[in-house]
């Protein structure tokens, strides 16, 4: 049996399903299926249970066992648009209760997945052969699909008595549903229900010692909010000021007014805001679509046709190039500020420039931590919700040490907790390995424009090898992909290194006249539109059907499009700092932007567990279209910026205020204490 002859089958026999025992009508039929009654593989309570249910849905007719097989899954519509999932009437489940013998509903989210790994095995000796109406149907879908998920998942819900388990549940439905051995399904028993598919309300999450820690220390935290806030707003109304800064450290009154404080020191780099805020919105635009995969939707097909023809869809696969922008910005902000206090004559204090990056970044993040280890499960319901909590909680619970000491990438590579704060393991080690460049900067000044060109040179080598090395595309993909290339230092440095060459000329030259031929200029920003462009939407044809794969110029692509993005953009930034910039100047330096990139940490940390909890309590199929992403991702971003301001005036700005005491008095010391030696 080939598989479009199985994917037939599959609607066939869940419309005609037959009896074990005698000849039924087809309703009646439906009926003894939904009900897992006279199946001598039940558990002694379930067969009791389900007993009692089929007798008062047959004989008695009474409502809440019609409650129960009208809240399980019928055959969908939609079927040849890809909508291979019906969620059922989950609420509707949980709620029938029958007081007589304590039977209440449970809601069973059950799973058929059929491989695609082996479809080269029968896809161009059978496709000749099967009636054309279901070729056309699936052909379309199951080269798509494949490239991002590897399987077709057939999802149905039932209602059962809550005396019923996953394992009665599956050994019920293996029974009446079988299937003749294929090469596909080796397995006839096709079948698969876990306890974390089933829920009722027995199975409610409680809270357990851990939830009420994770709640006792953040009532600590809130109650440390406002005892400082009450206390700042008495002494503004007073006129006097605080006996220490560290009680107010914590105040919503003070945190705020530096949150929304528009900073006109001309020593900034404006437009910088603007860059880093548009990057966190293409960041969120782009994880938006993720969560689409990861939905029950009621026309995947389209899903997939729209991967390989709109052309918004690579501006969606295009946006990890964001993530480098945020490199660069790194980079460009260590440098700067570094010749800034080598200005100033401030010592350089390598442990104390640690200490002062890991107090900024980790309580915010910690936080985030804490919640996903605990409290996550207890933010919704659903069918999927056990599916979406599990993905945050789980590798938490494993692997939150690594987080926090910033080597999960190398770790536990694609088991990351917070999943895109790999991002910070990467950055926090190469921030760990920049004392040898800035020494290097320092002390021999006249190599700089070496150091960096062989720099820029070795970490293109090095993911170009990688990508030549184990066949990497020009797109995300499956497989080693994140665990060789996408989330390793090595391999996402070049940006860093352009930023670090970028602060050093925008410092050498801030306070010189630059002068270049309007020509120039002009070519040069032509040149950067169509660079940028390129690397965006230059590779559309890669998610067709069709494609057919050039391994050096994957290769070739993989290692220097994140480099030459990153030198794209800082041309961007040069010219803005010294009037090449015009309305791109002028539209990323407005003030507003520097309000909304004084949270975009936050927003970075909090909009992925944001987009998990909702689609966890989806109860409905979503229907995917552009403007359906569009919709999701304005709601969001609106959700994500009203957490945000809480997480910076609760954790960021409280911790930097800590971190301001202890750095200047460390510092205050080391003055004194080399004061003392010079006298001497």
């Amino acid at each position: 049996m080939k598989f479009f002859l199985l994917f037939a089958l599959l609607c066939a026999n869940f419309l005609l399903i037959k009896s074990q025992s005698q000849p039924l009508a087809p309703d009646f039929d439906l009926i003894k299926f939904y009900t897992l009654q006279s199946n001598a593989n039940l558990s002694e309570l379930c067969k009791k249970q389900s007993d009692i249910y089929y007798n008062s849905l047959v004989t008695k007719n009474e409502f809440w066992s019609k409650k129960m097989i009208d809240a399980s899954s019928k055959l969908q519509s939609g079927f040849l648009s890809g909508h291979f999932a019906d969620m059922g009437q989950f609420d509707q489940c949980l709620a029938v209760k029958y007081k007589v013998d304590s039977i209440s509903g449970k809601f069973c989210y059950t799973k058929i997945t059929i491989p695609l790994s082996r479809r080269n095995e029968f896809w161009e000796s059978d496709i000749e052969n099967i009636i054309p109406k279901i070729q056309n149907a699936v052909q379309p879908f199951i080269a798509p699909r494949a490239i991002f998920l590897g399987d077709i998942i057939f999802r149905w819900s039932i209602c059962v008595p809550n005396g019923c388990t996953a394992e009665d549940v599956k050994a019920h439905l293996n029974s009446y549903f079988k299937l003749p051995k294929n090469p596909i399904l080796s397995d006839p028993k096709v079948y698969d229900v876990t306890e974390d598919d089933c829920h009722s309300l027995d199975s409610s999450p409680m809270l357990d010692g851990g939830d009420w820690t994770v709640i006792i220390i953040f009532i600590g935290i809130a109650c440390f909010v406002l005892s400082s806030t009450i206390y700042d707003v008495y002494l503004y109304y007073t006129e006097r000021e605080p006996m220490h800064k560290i009680l107010i450290a914590f105040s919503w009154y003070s945190n705020f007014k530096s949150l929304i404080r528009i900073n006109k020191n001309s020593d900034q780099l404006p437009c910088l805001n603007g860059i880093r805020f548009l990057s966190i919105l293409w960041i969120i635009h782009g994880h938006e679509f993720l969560t689409f995969i990861h939905q029950e939707l009621v026309n995947q097909i389209d899903l997939f046709h729209w991967a390989q023809k709109e052309p918004w869809a690579w501006f969606v696969m295009g946006s990890t190039v964001s993530v480098d922008t945020f490199f660069v910005l790194s980079g460009c902000l260590l440098m700067y500020g570094f010749l800034k206090s080598q200005a100033k004559n401030i010592p350089f204090n390598v442990p104390l420039m640690y200490f002062h990056r890991y107090v900024r970044l980790t309580p915010a993040y910690l936080a985030v931590i804490l919640i996903y280890i605990t409290l996550i499960t207890d933010m919704g319901s659903g069918p999927i919700w056990h599916d979406a909590s599990n993905g945050l909680q789980t590798p938490c619970q494993k692997y939150w040490w690594s987080s926090i000491l910033y080597i999960q990438n190398y770790v536990n590579a694609g088991e990351d907790c917070v999943g895109q704060t790999w991002y910070l393991s990467v950055d926090m080690q190469l921030f760990i390995f920049s004392p040898l460049i800035l020494l290097g900067v320092k002390y021999w000044p006249k190599y700089v424009p070496y150091l960096f060109s062989s720099l820029m040179i070795i970490f293109t080598i090095i993911p170009t090898i990688i990508a030549w090395q184990y066949h990497l595309g020009v797109r995300i993909e499956g497989g080693d992909y994140f665990q060789v290339y996408y989330a390793q230092t090595y391999a996402r440095a070049g940006p860093w290194i352009v930023g670090l060459f970028l602060g050093y000329i925008l410092y050498n030259t801030k306070n010189k006249v630059i002068r270049i031929n309007r020509i120039l200029v002009a070519l040069l920003w032509l040149l950067t539109a169509v660079v940028m462009l390129f690397i965006v939407f230059g590779n559309y044809k890669s998610m067709r059907t069709d494609y057919v794969r050039h391994e050096a110029y994957e290769a070739l692509f993989v290692g220097l499009h994140r480099n030459i993005w990153g030198l794209a953009l800082s041309w961007i930034i040069f010219a803005c700092m010294h009037g090449y910039g015009g309305p791109v100047n002028w539209f990323l330096s407005l003030s507003v932007f520097q309000v909304f990139a004084k949270l975009t940490y936050s927003i970075y940390l909090l909009h992925m567990g944001i987009q998990n909890v909702r689609t966890g309590n989806i109860r409905t199929n979503t229907y995917f279209s552009n403007m359906a992403v569009l919709f999701q991702f304005f709601g969001t971003t609106c959700i994500t910026f009203l957490l945000a301001i809480i997480w910076v005036l609760t954790f960021e700005y409280p911790f930097a205020v800590i971190d301001n005491l202890i750095i200047g008095g460390v510092g205050g010391m080391l003055t004194k204490r080399s004061g003392k030696k010079e006298v001497k």
